[in-house]
């Protein structure tokens, strides 16, 4: 059996983390407040230009869980790539609490925790190393904050 490992991103939230390709991780910003949508979801915070794009910026917990989040010092925003499934959508802003961790992924640490009534955009949640973390459905995470911010 050939020993494949996928180098991730986990990006801290306030009781787990984000997980994410390296590769869809586009970079990884001081939080600066987004300019706010004139209607949308709670978790919707608002767009910041990045690179020439429009970057939507949400709170990923809020969503899930309908909590509110603290914004402080140590807070970011997490640039991820879409993967080119929305028209307006290329990237997501996702803010997270700190600087996330590198960590190579191998199918002997990786352990999904739950498989049932996952929210649309989690793909799967999971444990490696002992971390909790989310896996994002990113088709649906796209869909979902198009929707929010550009079809109201």
């Amino acid at each position: 059996m050939v020993n494949e490992e996928i180098r991730t991103i986990l990006a801290p939230l306030t009781d787990n983390y984000v997980m994410l390709p390296n590769s869809a991780v586009g970079e990884i910003l001081e939080f600066a407040s987004p300019e706010p949508f004139k209607q949308g979801p709670a978790w919707l915070l608002g767009e910041i230009a990045w690179n020439g794009w429009q970057v939507p910026v949400i709170n990923y917990e809020r969503m899930l869980k309908g909590t509110r989040t603290k914004i402080t010092s140590k807070s970011r925003i997490l640039i991820i790539k879409t993967l080119g499934e929305s028209t307006q959508v290329n990237y997501i802003g996702l803010v997270i609490k700190g600087l996330p961790k590198l960590k190579k992924a191998r199918a002997e640490t990786l352990f999904e925790t739950e498989l049932d009534d996952l929210p649309d955009t989690v793909f799967s949640e999971v444990a490696i190393e002992g971390l909790k973390a989310i896996i994002p459905d990113l088709g649906d995470l796209t869909r979902t904050v198009e929707m929010a911010a550009y079809n109201n």
